[in-house]
């Protein structure tokens, strides 16, 4: 071994990216510790192999490979970027294969006297990069996406406000308080609870909102269920709407009045949501079908495939929804 072959393996194995030497066979001559440790797999095995047999992939990929490294081989630099190879990580023993990606350089080198055409190949674990710029794509998508379905709350909240007003007065004050609802739960879906709200926090930020001397006219009980972002979303208008008018026509514009909140699910597999007003004297149905009405027996059992019964008794407004098993779910689940 000469002193330049000498310095040569001595830098080539200092360097901490992963690096290998091959030849016109595709075989490996030379590897670096970062390129066994990279790779998971020990010096002894790797000397010798045939790079893409070692770790073979699709025609596609491995016809890829194969054009970068004769492409290296006719003297010119190529490269190859974000290559996908499932790999075992090789800090855990007889771990399962994960979702790996690698950035190729492959290098021109001068002749080996012994091995004839030879060159480098450089590697990089992208893996990382590519997998928070997914995140980022999937945050973005998932951001539009809600973005777009509270922009059709809006228009359906302006169009049916509208509707049921009698002047402008009236319609700005109650748009302003559903839109305030819906902005609540918004926000709250915006911060730590991404992923959906319960049945219970939704509840619980509408009346806390709302009912500010009446909380303890009404009561909760149900298990632990998580709702979607879009079907919490609108699941938070629709008890808008029933506090609103247990508010201003049912339980809650008495001193007496109680409302009881339950939800369950029974034998057949759905799930049911109730709630029930008491204390009531003399209460009849409404001429006119509102908004209110409208979301509760319509657009919301519309969105969560399910179907809604309502009734105005003498006593008080009951209103019960049944949805799918797959609606809503166990949090933790």
């Amino acid at each position: 071994m000469t002193d330049a072959d000498f310095d040569f393996q001595r830098i080539f194995q200092l360097t901490t990216a992963p690096h290998a030497v091959l030849d016109a066979d595709f075989r490996i001559l030379l590897v670096n510790d970062a390129y066994c440790a990279g790779v998971g797999v020990g010096r002894e095995t790797l000397i010798g192999a045939h790079l893409l047999e070692l770790f073979p992939g699709d025609e596609e990929r491995q016809a890829l490979v194969s054009k970068a490294f004769l492409t290296a081989l006719s003297g010119q630099v190529a490269s190859l970027k974000e290559l996908h190879y499932a790999i075992s990580d090789p800090t855990v023993p007889a771990a399962p294969k994960q979702d790996m990606w690698w950035t190729l350089d492959c290098i021109p080198m001068q002749p080996h006297p012994t091995h004839g055409p030879v060159f480098l190949v450089r590697v990089e674990n992208v893996t990382e990069e590519v997998q928070a710029r997914g995140k980022r794509d999937l945050f973005a998508s998932e951001l539009q996406h809600r973005i777009g379905n509270v922009l059709t709350l809006v228009q359906i909240i302006a169009r049916k406000t509208a509707q049921s007003s009698d002047d402008l007065t009236a319609f700005r004050a109650t748009y302003e308080s559903r839109i305030r609802a819906l902005g609540k739960t918004h926000a709250f879906l915006s911060g730590t609870n991404w992923d959906g709200m319960t049945v219970r926090q939704v509840l619980e930020q509408q009346i806390q909102s709302e009912l500010i001397d009446r909380v303890d006219a009404i009561g909760i009980s149900g298990p632990d269920w998580r709702m979607s972002v879009l079907h919490a979303q609108t699941f938070a208008m629709a008890v808008h709407e029933l506090i609103s008018n247990a508010m201003e026509h049912g339980a809650l514009a008495t001193a007496t009045g109680k409302v009881e909140i339950t939800w369950d699910r029974p034998q057949d597999g759905s799930h049911n949501f109730v709630w029930k007003e008491s204390g009531v004297s003399g209460l009849v149905a409404p001429d006119e079908t509102g908004f209110g009405m409208q979301m509760l027996t319509k657009l919301l059992p519309g969105q969560l495939g399910g179907k809604a019964v309502c009734a105005f008794t003498p006593t008080g407004f009951h209103y019960m929804l049944v949805v799918p098993e797959d609606v809503i779910v166990p949090v933790g689940q």
